[in-house]
């Protein structure tokens, strides 16, 4: 009976030893993606060029945000659709893609496929908020198609949970997808 009390003690140890691992990593997460912010990925269907190294977005003096539908069915939350153009506007001012006032304009025109706010499930192992867009860059002038493709904002912990996060990760997707294809024009 003696010997099974040290065993139990050590058993109790280890389990809270493991537990705290797990809150620890949570922990981690938490702060990095408080950081960090949502992150935004992009997939084309159809690149700007055949190679990044190409570029092929040089002649572009202004990129803009254009028309963004909800095609997912269900209902976004309107907050979603206020706040996306105006992270939108931040990722692109923090960017080094050109801003003038006037020049040739390229345009995304965005449409939800879907969107996913976390349920109580997600809460408990880990939140998962996400938004899917089908993506065209567009030149304003000719209306021809550039580049088309998806997009996606996304968030995994607790703190990148809600509408702005979602809005800011797919603007970040957008504004990286446009940075690829951009190189600064040298200056003499």
């Amino acid at each position: 009976m003696y010997r099974s009390v040290p065993v139990v003690g050590v058993m109790v140890l280890l389990g809270a030893a493991l537990a705290s691992g797990g809150c620890m990593g949570r922990l981690i997460g938490e702060g990095a993606e408080g950081a960090m912010g949502p992150k935004g990925v992009y997939f084309e269907e159809k690149p700007v060029a055949a190679a990044k190294e190409g570029k092929g977005l040089e002649a572009y003096q202004r990129f803009e945000l254009g028309e963004v539908k909800n095609d997912f069915g269900r209902h976004v939350p309107p907050a979603f659709l206020s706040e996306f153009p105006v992270k939108f506007k931040e990722q692109l001012d923090k960017s080094e893609l050109p801003k003038a006032d006037s020049g040739k304009t390229a345009v995304f025109h965005v449409t939800i496929l879907h969107y996913e706010a976390a349920d109580l499930t997600d809460h408990v192992l880990g939140p998962l908020e996400q938004v899917i867009a089908k993506v065209q860059l567009v030149d304003k002038d000719t209306g021809n198609v550039i580049a088309s493709g998806n997009a996606l904002g996304r968030t995994g912990k607790t703190v990148g949970m809600g509408t702005g996060a979602k809005a800011e990760g797919l603007a970040k997707a957008l504004i990286k997808w446009a940075s690829d294809y951009y190189t600064k024009p040298k200056t003499e």
